[in-house]
């Protein structure tokens, strides 16, 4: 008789968390989170009883297809589900870098979850550079840590493609090459294609291009020979306008036109106003043939 009361004791947690399944699935949630049973005795008057209380709340979750980390009898991860809705909270109540406080940046930074991409390149074009509270830029920088809690694949494929697609601010290139620059992220063959894009991809291309690695695998070793000579300086053509100017005592003179839009004498090798060059290049922006230099060096010491 012992044994079967011991029997039966020990069956009510798993008979109660079937009902919290059975109600949960009636609501069609996908998961149950935060799941608690207790088992307390009450006994008087001869008689013993048991109460059972079991809790949880039943939640819908809208990233389920895209999680990759199971367990074996296909049961979504317990910790990775309240992350899932963790995460879903965060992204509906997101404004700003303000907005969110420094142990939630952390959990973005830190969680390794794609969801929160869109957000972290929000969080790219925000500026707080300028601003007296230092508050929001610490938070900014700790979100973007964001990539180097990814594996390095991951993080190289979505920053460059980012690149490669050209739909960014000047800010968030700016921010971009800082992270590249900041954990490494160097690859080579994706370099390449950035020298085939748009300006702001190539211009970050030769930043990578200039960047040392610890070791060079055969195929690294091979791109960078196949950059040698003068071969990037393709990639930067002159890009500004040559036109007559029509001022009233030099009509007719050719002057170049910078991106800024100010007219320069066809001589002037960097504009007046905005001191780019003709290719684009600011008087401290890293050159072409900076670069280039750099990559005979470093293929100087690889035949040596």
């Amino acid at each position: 008789m012992r044994r079967r009361c011991t029997k039966c004791i020990g069956a009510l947690p798993k008979r109660s968390s079937n009902v919290l399944k059975q109600r949960a699935q009636a609501l069609r949630a996908d998961a149950i989170i935060g799941l608690s049973v207790d088992i307390d005795e009450i006994s008087g008057k001869g008689s013993q009883m048991f109460m059972i209380t079991a809790v949880g709340t039943p939640v819908h979750l809208k990233e389920v297809a895209r999680v990759s980390i199971e367990k074996p009898d296909d049961l979504l991860d317990g910790e990775l589900i309240q992350q899932k809705v963790r995460a879903d909270i965060i992204l509906e109540n997101y404004k700003t870098v303000e907005s969110i406080n420094r142990e939630t940046a952390e959990f973005i930074a830190t969680s390794g979850l794609r969801e929160f991409e869109p957000l972290i390149f929000r969080a790219m074009n925000e500026d707080y550079d300028s601003g007296i509270d230092q508050s929001p830029k610490d938070k900014q920088e700790i979100l973007f840590r964001y990539f180097d809690y990814l594996p390095d694949e991951e993080a190289v494929a979505i920053l460059y493609n980012a690149l490669l697609e050209g739909n960014l601010t000047t800010l968030q290139v700016k921010r971009i090459n800082a992270i590249i620059t900041s954990f490494n992220f160097i690859d080579y063959s994706r370099a390449i294609n950035l020298l085939q894009s748009n300006v702001h991809a190539r211009r970050i291309a030769l930043k990578i291009f200039s960047l040392d690695k610890d070791w060079y695998s055969k195929e690294e070793i091979a791109i960078l020979k196949s950059l040698e000579g003068n071969a990037l300086a393709k990639f930067f053509p002159e890009i500004v306008q040559v036109e007559e100017s029509k001022g009233m005592f030099s009509s007719g003179k050719e002057v170049w036109r910078c991106e800024c839009g100010h007219t320069n004498n066809l001589d002037n090798s960097n504009c007046s106003s905005s001191t780019r060059d003709k290719r684009g290049f600011g008087k401290k922006s890293l050159k072409s043939e900076e670069v280039q230099e750099i990559i005979i060096h470093k293929t100087f010491n690889f035949h040596s």
